[in-house]
């Protein structure tokens, strides 16, 4: 209770903070899409469950937008601290961070790694990770979401509202591993997301 409590002022603080309603609601379409898309991919094949049995439940997609916007607020307020970060170092911990998400993200969907869905899947997320890479940009995003999405999973995981794979063989093990999937995979998602929602709105001004 207390966790979910914490998480829902933090999002009631930060949304309105520096609301934008057209590059909102560019994101917020965009990580509809793409939330459904991966909740399909994952709860389909089985990687993960949840409690209503539903693949994938309606009522959990709504949480990606609300996702990627707190995750956007937060990378903003983050930003000038990065920028201020030397930029060999700065440039170090984005690759050392786009790295671990891609080693995670492949390990976790293993079982899964000969359906071309999981293709496709992982196809995006290094996508995401790698199309117009910029530390600057990028790593307060990495960072934010890495963050946000693992107190929204710990949550989510020890209330048994959903279940990965792993904790069922591996138990508190893998219920640490399906976590830290989450806090990647999610992440790497709402990136994808906010680049395009950037790139789709610079288009419409130019037009």
């Amino acid at each position: 209770v207390a966790l979910f409590a914490g998480i829902l002022t933090y999002t009631l603080r930060v949304i309105p903070a520096g609301a934008d309603p057209r590059r909102d609601a560019l994101r917020v379409a965009l990580a509809l899409a793409a939330g459904w898309a991966a909740e399909a991919w994952g709860t389909r094949l089985g990687l993960w469950r949840y409690y209503t049995g539903e693949r994938p439940p309606l009522w959990i997609v709504p949480a990606w937008p609300l996702g990627a916007v707190v995750v956007q607020r937060t990378a903003g307020r983050w930003m000038a601290a990065v920028a201020a970060l030397p930029p060999g170092l700065r440039r170090a911990l984005h690759g050392a961070v786009v790295a671990a998400i891609l080693a995670v993200v492949a390990a976790f969907s293993w079982p899964t790694a000969s359906h071309p869905a999981t293709w496709a899947v992982f196809a995006a997320v290094a996508a995401a990770l790698l199309w117009r890479a910029d530390s600057g940009r990028d790593l307060p995003v990495l960072a934010a979401g890495l963050l946000c999405v693992l107190f929204a999973d710990t949550w989510g995981t020890t209330n048994n509202c959903w279940r990965y794979w792993l904790q069922r063989p591996y138990g508190p093990w893998g219920l640490a591993g399906g976590v830290g999937f989450g806090a990647c995979f999610d992440t790497a998602v709402v990136l994808g997301c906010l680049k395009a929602a950037e790139g789709l709105d610079a288009m419409g001004q130019r037009s």
